[in-house]
């Protein structure tokens, strides 16, 4: 009985914890510089920033180029979801205006047909952005 009582909380810790849910907004379309339309292959890609407290009061923009195009300029607690085709894509992000600028960092993804894909923004401590894949 001890053993089997061990053996669950071993494999419940190993399990991890959820991911809270957050609401978050879709960056409004005055935000939004280019459009990815659907083609025969290919999938959506989602990237998502975390909301911060308002206190905390961080002011950056994060600018993000898909194949060296602006796109998009996503605000804490924002996501953009759009349409690659099949292949190598390279998503690139950056800070923009505000308070946080020159920490930029990029990803190479592969698209395939129908497997969605997300990301989320990712800034660790004097280090340059990154995308952290999620799904």
């Amino acid at each position: 009985m001890r053993t089997a009582l061990i053996s669950a909380l071993l494999l419940s810790a190993c399990s991890g914890v959820a991911i809270q849910d957050y609401a978050s907004n879709k960056v409004p379309q005055d935000r939004q510089y280019a459009s990815y339309q659907k083609f025969f292959t290919g999938a959506n890609v989602t990237v998502r920033r975390d909301p911060v407290k308002s206190e905390i009061g961080i002011g950056c923009e994060v600018e993000l180029y898909i194949d060296n195009i602006r796109s998009y300029t996503i605000l804490p607690g924002e996501y953009a979801t759009f349409f690659l085709t099949d292949g190598k894509h390279v998503l690139k992000v950056d800070t923009g205006r505000g308070s946080c600028q020159g920490r930029p960092g990029s990803e190479e993804i592969n698209v395939s047909n129908g497997v969605s894909q997300e990301y989320k923004i990712f800034s660790p401590p004097s280090e340059p952005l990154r995308l952290f894949r999620t799904m």
